[in-house]
């Protein structure tokens, strides 16, 4: 199982490393992140410990990119806004499981959500 979690965690880096450093690079790298693990998830195959904590770690790590290029996280346009919610989402969910608010029912719906809309296809 600690295996698995490795390769979680170096597929999150490398797809959030993959990314362009614009704001929505590293917004949609965060995104990856989480969705790149979220089939596992809701397979069983991870727990939601461990998911909570990458959707948390994801947007933390977009965060302190964003302070790290100079910004304070204001979306610059449009798309960014809307991607913006998306991070709120991530942060809200993965920090309420982690704080006891919510179960692992509630994270596996947000990212049934995420996957639906952000995975590759």
């Amino acid at each position: 199982m600690e295996t698995d979690r490795n390769a979680e965690q170096q597929q999150a880096t490398t797809a959030a490393s993959s990314a362009p450093m614009t704001q929505i690079g590293r917004m949609r790298a965060a995104i990856a992140q989480t969705v790149a693990i979220a089939p596992r998830f809701l397979r069983g195959d991870v727990n939601a410990d461990l998911m909570a904590n990458t959707m948390v770690g994801a947007v933390r790590t977009y965060v302190e990119q964003q302070r790290a290029a100079g910004s304070d996280g204001t979306p610059q346009d449009a798309d960014a806004q809307a991607l913006q919610g998306t991070l709120a989402e991530l942060m809200g969910c993965g920090s309420g499981y982690l704080a006891g608010r919510c179960d692992a029912a509630c994270v596996a719906r947000t990212m049934t959500q995420m996957v639906h809309e952000f995975a590759p296809r």
